[in-house]
């Protein structure tokens, strides 16, 4: 007998920027919003951004992963993974997760991603565009 699935997550907002400032208050600005990089070659490395997650409806050992992946290939970039310390269900967990030194091997669409217990609960694409350099006149 398999073991019952635990309910998913409820997602409220996924936000990437490149920082964030929190005052002695806890109240949060997120800096920068973005959803897209250019670069004159590839891979690229990029110094790093912020992502900002809003849930709700968590349930004891909820497992939360934060993923970038291709969106032809599937192919990682980066990924952070763990248990949730709120499982209250009626409490909104606000998350920032700080990713640096990302690197894209090519041009293209990109998909950041959230999940909860083996779920997508929320993406968002980035687009990775390459641009000529600049010519010297």
């Amino acid at each position: 007998m398999s073991k019952p699935a635990l309910p998913a997550p409820t997602p409220i907002a996924l936000v990437i920027c490149e920082s964030i400032y929190e005052d002695k208050g806890g109240k949060r600005a997120l800096i920068g919003l973005f959803n897209q990089i250019i670069a004159q070659r590839f891979p690229i490395s990029h110094g790093g951004m912020f992502v900002f997650v809003s849930i709700t409806s968590l349930r004891p050992k909820t497992i939360c992963k934060l993923d970038i992946v291709n969106a032809e290939t599937d192919a990682l970039v980066a990924m952070m993974e763990g248990p949730l310390q709120d499982d209250n269900p009626v409490v909104v967990c606000d998350l920032v997760f700080e990713m640096r030194n990302l690197v894209f091997p090519e041009p293209g669409k990109y998909f950041v991603r959230f999940w909860g217990n083996d779920q997508i609960l929320m993406q968002r694409p980035i687009d990775v565009l390459a641009v000529d350099a600049p010519r010297g006149g």
